[in-house]
């Protein structure tokens, strides 16, 4: 896992007062960094163009464009000058050495963009969009410096840099974890800024996960039987589907026993087994995915003494609220969508998902205040799970897996490993990123892939 901070404003002060390390240190490695990046990306001698602001951002690009001047054809433009102290030394010194400075957009093999950063407070204007659109039209690599110009904290403009490369100066920064950042950021790299990350960063309740941090179920014991590895019990509904592929998904993932609860028997797998209420031994429950309108007696389902997890249609339900207050080992996965109907049933806040889409952390850290004791995944482009007021962030999702069932078949993989024994969080994460690990390594064009597609590629992670 990567720390990730919301500011890092005060992990600058912290550099320059603790490690004396001047502002002008810290911009002066942040830009040998961009330069680095630069270099790996390109050939020497060709034409680099940075589009640069007012302040250190633009402070950073410009120290930049001095430290690669000579080895490749430099220019930079200043649509709103300088302003800062950092932005005005930094053109001083690329003006003695001969830097060039333009009046407009020039033809480029890079083009950087230092224009904001992370220090956006409000959409771009009408003379910043018009130049960022300019910018995107052009073939050459894009490199963003921090995060690409359009993007702020809770909201992203008109027009926004689409930058191939995002170079984020210290630290990871949060704004590049929105969902609505996801077609712009490109790859992401953290540039040194004179000390290691480790020294550089203090705390953080927030983290990006990395694949490294799945922790598959693999059998280590040898005197083993199916009870060994847990029942998982599916509850099936109306749209009887939804409940086949999440116990596809369980029993390809591990669990020793999967069970569909059903009102009336349906043809289901062979590998699969059918009963009308939930079985003794029954070590994990997953309910809610196709439940439409089939009534059962969900709080004495769900209260029972396995871990559960809720997804889909239960979040419509006012009943869920008791459950939430009630029960200490729960997984619920909603969607943006059903995460606003959850926090309206629960009194936190009348949103819609569109509002919820711009402000995701900023609920889920509200929803995990009030109920700590919950696993949460809200579903999207970037997967935020969140316990205990810490949040955890994938962002290796694909639009592969923007289809129906996909949901259905994550809720199995959380429900199996709960059945194996595994705490909810470490759960949700390793089913998590097993889920889109999947998507990703599928031979299949992004447009084909289906549920069953996962449900196979799971058992060859």
């Amino acid at each position: 896992m990567q720390k990730i901070f919301d500011e890092v404003m005060t992990l600058d002060k912290r550099c320059c007062e603790e490690f004396a390390l001047s502002e002008d240190i810290l911009m002066e490695h942040a830009s040998e960094c961009l330069a680095q990046t630069i270099r790996k990306r390109t050939k020497l001698g060709s034409k680099v163009f940075f589009l640069c602001g007012p302040g250190n951002n633009g402070g950073d690009g410009i120290a930049c464009a001095r430290i690669l001047h000579k080895e490749f054809e430099v220019s930079i433009c200043l649509p709103y000058g300088v302003k800062s102290k950092m932005a005005r030394l930094q053109l001083k010194r690329y003006e003695l050495i001969g830097g060039i400075v333009t009046k407009g957009i020039q033809e480029a093999s890079v083009y950087v963009d230092a224009l904001f950063g992370s220090g956006l407070r409000d959409k771009l204007d009408t003379k910043s969009s018009s130049l960022i659109k300019n910018i995107n039209k052009k073939d050459g690599i894009k490199i963003s410096c921090d995060i690409p110009s359009g993007i702020g904290a809770d909201f992203i403009s008109d027009e926004v840099f689409k930058a191939d490369i995002s170079v984020s100066m210290g630290a990871l920064k949060l704004p590049l974890f929105e969902d609505f950042a996801k077609d712009y950021i490109g790859e992401i790299e953290v540039a040194n800024l004179g000390v290691a990350r480790d020294v550089y960063e203090n705390s953080s309740d927030i983290y990006l996960l990395e694949t490294k941090d799945m922790k598959l179920p693999f059998r280590d014991k040898l005197e083993t039987n199916k009870g060994t590895f847990g029942h998982t019990c599916v509850v099936q509904g109306e749209k009887k589907g939804a409940a086949v592929l999440a116990a596809i998904s369980a029993l390809n993932f591990g669990s020793g026993l999967v069970s569909i609860l059903s009102k009336n028997s349906s043809e289901i797998p062979p590998y699969l087994m059918s009963t009308n209420q939930v079985p003794k031994n029954c070590t994990s429950l997953v309910i809610g995915m196709g439940l439409g309108n089939d009534s059962f007696d969900i709080k004495k389902m769900v209260l029972g003494d396995y871990p559960v997890v809720i997804d889909a249609d239960l979040f419509y339900h006012d009943d869920i609220l008791p459950i939430f207050e009630t029960k200490q080992n729960l997984v619920i996965t909603p969607h943006p969508k059903e995460f606003a109907s959850l926090l309206d049933i629960c009194g936190i806040a009348k949103v819609t998902s569109k509002e919820i889409q711009l402000n995701r952390f900023k609920y889920v850290s509200v929803f995990s205040k009030r109920f700590s004791h919950i696993t949460l995944i809200l579903k999207g482009a970037n997967t935020i799970i969140t316990k205990n007021k810490k949040i955890y962030i994938s962002n290796i999702g694909t639009s592969a897996l923007s289809k129906g069932g996909s949901g259905d078949v994550l809720s199995g993989l959380i429900g199996s490993l709960l059945a194996q024994g595994y705490e909810t969080k470490e759960a949700a994460i390793t089913a998590v990123l097993a889920h889109s690990k999947a998507a990703r390594e599928l031979m299949c064009n992004n447009y084909a892939l289906n549920p069953m597609d996962i449900c196979e590629k799971v058992k060859y992670l």
